[in-house]
């Protein structure tokens, strides 16, 4: 659902009435996203060529799928070699995610959103595909930002599938009924929609707005830093949402 910069803010809060959890996407969403996935998704293919396997059978898949897809294969075969594969992989993703992790940082408001929805009482998970170490060196701060940090690591298997964004349902204790996933790529839609969360796109990680639109957000805003304005108590004034 698309807002124009002319609706009342009474829409967009009876979006969020009643919610009790906020759960954000990390890169793109609260820090700038300063990651090369082409570089990325480049060097993968270079390494699964060289055990053997044809990469362009994954395409279909984002990196961390892909890696799984080919260290499955090989291990039907040679599980040792897909082990190796995994290792290989997995430290070239790292890399390339701590470098990208020095040159970035919080996009304004994102911050001061995050302690907002604090001190409202509500609750606030951050649920990322990226490293945690790479998370740290953005936001030294991130344990005292959010109830529940979630990356990659502490799941089996990172969104868009369910046990994702689950284990930050379960360890929030709030049925998905009562919890907004906000995230700037459609990945992040699909992960809330599958399990029925209101769904809150942004426009900050340089992600076609088109594609966002096409994942049927419930609510398309500018940044983050907009909910602080479409939360607060009505003083006449109108949200910040995108045109």
């Amino acid at each position: 659902m698309e807002l124009a910069a002319s609706e009342e803010k009474g829409v967009t809060r009876h979006l969020l009435r009643g919610k009790q959890a906020f759960i954000f996407d990390f890169d793109g969403t609260l820090a700038i996203l300063n990651i090369d996935f082409v570089q990325m998704r480049q060097q993968i293919y270079r390494i699964i060529e060289r055990y053997g396997v044809v990469p362009s059978q994954f395409d279909h898949l984002y990196i961390l799928e892909m890696v799984e897809a080919a260290v499955a294969q090989i291990g039907q075969e040679d599980g040792s070699r897909g082990a190796h594969l995994y290792r290989e992989a997995h430290d070239t993703i790292l890399a390339l995610e701590a470098e990208a992790a020095r040159h970035s940082g919080m996009l304004p408001g994102a911050v001061e959103t995050l302690q907002f929805l604090r001190r409202q009482g509500l609750k606030v998970g951050v649920v990322t595909r990226n490293s945690e170490a790479a998370v740290r060196t953005i936001c030294t701060t991130i344990d005292g930002l959010c109830d529940i940090f979630l990356p990659r690591e502490a799941v089996r298997f990172a969104k868009p599938h369910p046990e994702h964004l689950q284990r930050a349902l379960d360890s929030l204790q709030v049925p998905a009924q009562e919890a907004v996933m906000v995230g700037d790529g459609p990945i992040d839609i699909r992960a809330g929609k599958a399990l029925g969360l209101t769904t809150v796109a942004v426009l900050t990680g340089g992600g076609q707005r088109d594609a966002l639109l096409a994942s049927q957000p419930d609510l398309l805003l500018n940044s983050v830093a907009d909910l602080i304005a479409n939360l607060s108590p009505s003083r006449g004034t109108r949200p910040d949402l995108c045109a």
